[in-house]
């Protein structure tokens, strides 16, 4: 069985494109679809009630609960409410979805086989993540690979790779019960919902990608995280433009780094240990010191412009 988490906040616009993309899939695995709204103020719950009734096998809304005020936020407590309803056991697996996007038909069918084929052993922790086209709000292509677009190499995905560069896209991420059964502790500070999921999968399992676009990621000017083109001078000059913003996702990183270190302590290998303590204590460090330990364990991110942008943010 597959659930599919969605969270919602005020997507009454986009709702319907994406919801028949997903109950239109090819896929001959059994799934149904578990949605949480973040107290949209839109006509958003109307949109997903009238979906729950035609489609009452299919889609469960949770009911209640206070909203979050955030994506990640609401993502943990999907994840939460999966927990409490017990709808994730063992072979089972878990997707996430936004409210905007379209999905591509055959995207659940090839997302589990990549899986079946990460995993080998159902009993290991994985998750697999796939490229997205990158398309404006009425679906126009604006680039058809988001890993190019956005300048992600889904290939750097060891534990010291993720603790500095996120790779993994959640939209386009599916996770297995062992890893999910692994995530029962949600860290009080963290930078994403799959930015975490994908660090314990480094930990103690394995993550798997697919270059092939799973579906359309839409850009409308209201997305939660969005594509940005890192051809394009702006991105630059944007990112510098956000100094208080990043120094705050810094913040999330290290805070995340620490909270795994310390609550999977009894999990972790010695090495692991070594390499996360290196990276969240990197603060206390003077500027030179900084720059020894991100030479010495490899902090750098994906290209050596953003590696530099890093040096100066931390």
């Amino acid at each position: 069985m597959i659930t599919i988490l969605l969270a919602c906040f005020n997507g009454k616009e986009y709702l319907p494109a994406q919801l028949d993309s997903i109950l239109s899939q090819t896929t001959k695995e059994p799934f149904s679809v578990l949605i949480r709204d973040d107290g949209s103020t839109d006509d958003s719950q109307q949109v997903l009630a009238q979906y729950a009734d035609r489609y009452p096998d299919k889609i469960t809304l949770l009911e209640g609960g206070t909203p979050t005020g955030s994506a990640k936020g609401n993502f943990f407590a999907l994840l939460d409410a999966v927990r409490e309803k017990n709808l994730c056991q063992p072979g089972d697996y878990l997707m996430f979805s936004d409210q905007d996007d379209v999905w591509l038909p055959d995207k659940v069918e090839r997302t589990l086989a990549l899986m079946r084929q990460t995993e080998e052993n159902p009993a290991v922790p994985a998750l697999v993540h796939g490229n997205l086209k990158v398309v404006d709000k009425d679906l126009a292509v604006i680039h058809p690979s988001f890993f190019d677009f956005q300048g992600i190499s889904p290939e750097r995905c060891s534990l010291t790779n993720l603790l500095v560069q996120n790779c993994i896209t959640g939209c386009t991420m599916m996770i297995n019960q062992p890893l999910f059964a692994l995530a029962d502790k949600t860290p009080p500070v963290c930078a994403m919902h799959d930015w975490w999921l994908g660090l314990l999968a480094a930990c103690f399992g394995k993550i798997g990608y697919t270059d092939q676009p799973l579906m359309l990621y839409r850009q409308h000017g209201d997305n939660s995280v969005g594509a940005k083109d890192i051809r394009d001078l702006s991105f630059y000059t944007h990112k510098l433009s956000q100094k208080e913003q990043i120094q705050k996702n810094y913040r999330e990183m290290f805070a995340q780094a620490e909270f795994l270190c310390r609550e999977y302590e009894d999990k972790l290998t010695s090495q692991q240990k070594e390499i996360l303590t290196a990276w969240y204590t990197i603060p206390k460090l003077g500027r030179f010191g900084k720059a020894r330990r991100i030479v010495k364990y490899g902090f750098t991110k994906n290209t050596w412009l953003r590696t530099l942008g890093q040096f100066f943010s931390i």
